[in-house]
């Protein structure tokens, strides 16, 4: 094998300069084309608002795609947030990592995961208030990879209902 290639470094090294001449003469331009192999991981919400009724329950839907070749499915973190109404700050609702989870302020005891799958994040939430209006984040962490979808949630109905 080595002497085969020091056959072809010898050969190469005699070759004619004609070519060498030409192509100095010429310009050269260059693209690089970077490839990227796409997300290894993809959340989505499959629909941007959501309606319920003050008092009722609903379901915040979240999805996840993941490259097969990521860690361990029990090792992704799952976080639900909801937009303050300036946008400046977020409040957490709820957290889940493996079997374990927590809900936050008023949302304690209100709200859980889905999981009608290992691929569900979906965010089930009862007893809503007017408070719950907004906009919601569900934010997945998968080791390096991370990825979030927005849904809205809107209440419709008589806000004076209840009141009489």
């Amino acid at each position: 094998m080595i002497p085969l290639m020091i056959c072809a470094l010898v050969s190469m090294s005699v070759a004619d300069t004609s070519l060498d001449r030409e192509v100095s003469n010429l310009e050269y331009s260059r693209t690089i084309y970077v490839i990227e192999n796409g997300p290894k991981l993809n959340v989505t919400s499959g629909q941007s608002k959501v309606i319920s009724r003050r008092g009722g329950t609903v379901t915040l839907p979240c999805r996840i795609q993941r490259d097969p070749q990521l860690t361990s499915i029990s090792t992704m973190r799952i976080k639900w947030t909801k937009d303050t109404a300036d946008f400046l700050k977020e409040v957490k609702v709820f957290v889940a990592a493996g079997h374990r989870n927590k809900s936050y302020g008023t949302f304690q005891g209100r709200v859980h995961l889905q999981r009608s799958s290992p691929m569900d994040a979906s965010l089930v939430m009862k007893d809503l208030t007017l408070d719950d209006y907004g906009t919601y984040r569900c934010e997945v962490m998968d080791g390096l990879e991370d990825d979030t979808a927005v849904v809205s949630l809107e209440l419709e109905g008589n806000i004076l209902s209840g009141l009489v």
